[in-house]
């Protein structure tokens, strides 16, 4: 098969626009214009193309490939729903894009996962545009109880990156019907054009440029807030593959096919793209090329990453890095998908294979709240002792041992090179949240709002106090319900939509994960990634039942640091590792950060609470 390497789409030049499409087998290939339409001359490498004279910027156009007409798969700028390309000149258009500082080390990200319209569409949160790009670029937004909205209230948390769910051009919602609240929701895990911004977010869906300016407001008015940008991006399928552009352009090649000509589905979704196709491969690396380059995007959150394959992601990671080596590469490795012959799969077990792109964490997770899939199931803050995948009665470990390697960025249970290579999360968009999951939890199906709420702030101070890329859900900060869905990716905006107010029901919780988030971002050996490094400072104290000691040598300026985490509903003596003669003083304990760090008088770990201490004084062992 041809491998193309020339432009592709349409390029606007001097005295026309060009129209590129790669089409090997194709035997006709026309571009059809609002008042024309013209054939296209076939090259070398299997590309179709004219030149047309004049100025089209703004004109609609499609491709008919022996008589299948369809929308650029490489289009910048679409019309409602994308029914057509739209010709545009996006660097004349927006101008160059805004781009922070590099950010050199991944394992001091904290970023915050959210939804444009979630933060956006409630009718009491002050945001005026509602449920689009500009809403959550507004600033000075406050809720109907005086509370922080949008754009300010998450610069106030202090993270590092504002992840966005899919933002691109999807299928799963009409762009030209009833967008107010309540009338319709998706995720947006449904693509249909990867490098069009998604039309329902604009304030003129119809406006093919809007969508285009106000994505870049957007990102410019995170950057100028000192918020960096991350896109969730999904290549691993699309919509529906019969009629995505890729396929209807070139058919059986942008995806992966059984030999009766159906389509794998490894995704559930219907599809699979095959990344190891060199022009598949070539799709994806472009795209992210030019969402980073266009937008000033900081980040990129690979969905179903398994799908894709080792080259394709390596190939991300180098031609982003001639771009900014600081900008992040996330996703998900979990295996799966029907790779050919010879593909290696991008999932967590080749994570030594692909410097500097990080893989989530799930036995992080499931250790820390049971099993992601069994709402019953507990885990380590919920009181269980032991973990067995899945909640199963066989092959259960020690929670702490394996909490002590999730912690410190998985040497032992991973195949990683370093600890940013882990990202550590406790909830996400899919899946109980994880004040939810609590709620859930077997033994705790009548415990008190209180109890709930220590074992959820347990949660999440063990994850700001591990090494890692930080990943928090939006609203995990406030214990964010979705009323018990476990998968919201469609339900109404009564059940997505963030609830600001929820602030005034848990101002302490909210306050210590501000405070847990800068002592993060304060001291160096909370992130920590080379795992040498990690070996030679970190040392396991205890790992019993539900308590976890740790020590880290010259952690504060030199001084040590004890970490202490107890899961006992109980107050926890750890005298035996702190002797009565060393002096010492607390940085966290029992909800609170104290800076700067307090005399200590070794009192017991509080119940469900996490104790940081640091050792002042001569330097002996523990």
């Amino acid at each position: 098969m041809t491998h193309y390497t020339g432009p592709l789409g349409a390029q606007v030049t001097a005295t026309g626009t060009e129209f590129t499409l790669w089409a090997p087998s194709a035997h006709e290939v026309a571009v059809n214009l609002e008042s024309r339409t013209v054939p296209l001359t076939k090259g070398a490498q299997g590309q179709w193309y004219v030149h047309i004279p004049g100025v089209h910027e703004g004109e609609r156009y499609s491709f008919t490939i022996d008589g299948r007409r369809t929308a650029d798969p490489h289009a910048r700028a679409a019309t409602a729903n994308g029914e057509h390309a739209v010709v545009v000149d996006v660097g004349k258009l927006l101008g160059p894009a805004s781009r922070l500082p590099s950010f050199p080390d991944p394992g001091e990200a904290v970023i915050y996962e959210a939804h444009v319209r979630d933060l956006t569409i409630s009718p009491d949160n002050g945001i005026r545009a509602k449920g689009k790009f500009l809403g959550l670029a507004e600033a000075g937004t406050r809720s109907s109880e005086g509370m922080p909205t949008g754009l300010d209230y998450i610069a106030s948390l202090g993270v590092t990156h504002l992840q966005l769910l899919p933002v691109f051009d999807f299928g799963s919602v009409d762009e030209t019907g009833d967008l107010s609240f309540g009338a319709q929701y998706n995720w947006g895990y449904d693509p249909v054009l990867y490098n069009v911004p998604e039309g329902s977010y604009a304030t003129d869906p119809h406006d093919p440029f809007a969508r285009l300016r106000e994505f870049r407001a957007l990102v410019d008015a995170c950057h100028a807030r000192g918020l960096r940008v991350i896109m969730d991006v999904v290549y691993n399928h699309v919509y529906d593959a019969g009629t995505n552009p890729l396929e209807l352009v070139e058919p059986g090649t942008f995806f992966r096919m059984r030999t009766d000509g159906s389509f794998h589905d490894a995704t559930a979704c219907g599809n699979e793209t095959a990344s190891e196709h060199p022009m598949m491969r070539r799709f994806i690396v472009d795209s992210v090329v030019y969402w980073a380059e266009t937008f000033g995007l900081d980040g990129f959150r690979f969905d179903l990453m398994g799908i894709h394959d080792v080259a394709t992601m390596n190939a991300v990671r180098e031609a982003l890095d001639e771009i900014d080596p600081g900008i992040l590469i996330i996703g998900e490795g979990w295996t799966m998908g029907n790779h050919e012959p010879g593909a290696i799969p991008a999932d967590q077990d080749a994570g030594h294979l692909m410097p500097r792109i990080g893989m989530f964490q799930d036995t992080f997770r499931d250790v820390v709240k049971g099993s992601n899939f069994n709402l019953a199931g507990p885990g380590f803050v919920s009181g269980n002792p032991s973990y067995a995948p899945d909640s199963s009665l066989m092959d259960k470990k020690p929670a702490a041992k394996l909490l002590f390697d999730a912690m410190n960025g998985a040497p032992e249970g991973r195949n990683y090179l370093s600890a940013a290579q882990c990202v550590v999360y406790n909830e996400a968009h899919d899946n109980f949240t994880m004040f939810d999951k609590l709620r859930g939890t077997a033994g705790l199906e009548h415990a008190h709002e209180g109890e709930i709420a220590r074992r959820h702030t347990l949660a999440t101070s063990i994850q700001m106090l591990s090494r890692g890329i930080a990943f928090v859900h939006a609203g995990q900060e406030l214990l964010r319900t979705k009323q018990g869905v476990e998968n919201s990716y469609n339900a109404p905006d009564s059940i997505n939509a963030f609830d600001y107010n929820r602030a005034l029901t848990f101002p302490q919780q909210l306050e210590f994960f501000r405070e847990l988030v800068a002592f993060r971002r304060r001291w160096g050996w909370v992130t920590e990634s080379d795992y040498a490094t990690i070996a030679a400072t970190t040392s396991l104290v205890e790992a019993e039942g539900l308590h976890l000691c740790y020590r880290v040598a010259g952690a504060f300026d030199g001084e040590d640091a004890l970490v202490a985490i107890n899961a006992d509903d109980t107050a926890w003596d750890i005298g035996r590792h702190t002797p009565a003669h060393e002096g010492w003083v607390v940085h966290v304990a029992d909800e609170r950060v104290f800076t700067p760090a307090r005399p200590w008088d070794h009192q017991p770990v509080a119940p469900l609470s996490a104790l940081v201490l640091q050792r002042r004084g001569e330097r002996g062992e523990l």
